[in-house]
């Protein structure tokens, strides 16, 4: 959940969100920095930007906005799956960026730093921040993250069937890992994306074959949201080929994380 603020962190910048509870001071503060030349990272609900189209709300999607026309009154952002610019206007924008319930309060989440450079221990930056990511999923005992979680619901699959929404679950399940945002395979598939990448500055990572294997980690996820959506069609609760998914994905990121750490940490 402090994707930013570790990537930020770990480039050697200082990371914190810029914050209000005034939109309209929010929004000044955004064209401020827009008219000085910096681009800016922004959290926003998703139920207000129009490109989506959902009446789901998700105050958690961060965009990128790189300028704006006062006299439309309108921000030129870039959004995840989107190739080109996407005009969102200035009322939506303020609904996104300050949007609260009874859970969530948006305060304008605002980080626009001066510039972005390449640190110069890169090689180290990237290694560190792979081992970093194998620790916490499978060193996390709270069994909200990483592999304990995953045991968790293979655990809990049997409660399943009691519950009045079963279907929506299953359904809403499989949106979360294959449809909702995540590149497909539950961010996994992005992942491998940045291993090959990776392996440009720390050579273990493609002697270890680390993006095949969470390449193939991504399939297994892909496997698993499939089977949700499977199940989330029939008109009684049959969990089996769900549970023998989670244990296959447990199989995998337990495989790869083993690698990953053995063979960096060396």
């Amino acid at each position: 959940m402090d994707f930013e603020a570790q990537f930020f962190s770990r480039m050697g910048m200082a990371f914190e969100w810029e914050q209000t509870n005034d939109p309209a001071a929010g929004e000044a503060a955004l064209c401020h920095h827009l008219d000085n030349g910096r681009p800016a990272i922004v959290q926003t609900d998703i139920y207000y930007l129009s490109h989506y189209s959902g009446n789901t709300h998700f105050p958690g999607h961060l965009i990128t906005v790189w300028g704006y026309d006062g006299t439309q009154d309108i921000f030129f952002i870039t959004d995840t799956q989107f190739p080109d610019l996407i005009a969102v206007p200035f009322a939506d924008m303020r609904q996104a960026r300050f949007f609260r319930d009874a859970i969530f309060h948006l305060r304008g989440n605002l980080y626009a730093p001066e510039t972005v450079s390449m640190p110069r221990d890169m090689a180290d930056v990237v290694r560190n921040a792979v081992i970093d990511n194998s620790r916490a999923l499978t060193g996390d005992a709270s069994g909200v993250m990483g592999i304990q979680a995953l045991e968790k619901m293979r655990d809990e699959l049997a409660l399943w069937k009691d519950f009045n929404d079963w279907q929506w679950t299953c359904r809403f399940t499989y949106q979360v890992i294959e449809k909702r945002g995540t590149g497909g395979g539950g961010f996994r598939l992005m992942y491998a994306d940045f291993l090959e990448e990776a392996a440009g500055y720390v050579a273990k990572i493609r002697d270890l074959g680390l993006s095949a294997r969470m390449h193939e980690t991504g399939l297994a996820w892909q496997r698993l949201a499939l089977a949700f959506k499977a199940a989330s069609e029939k008109q009684r609760p049959e969990l089996g080929e769900v549970r023998r998914e989670i244990e296959a994905v447990i199989r995998a990121e337990s495989a790869y994380h083993e690698v990953a750490l053995k063979g960096l940490s060396e």
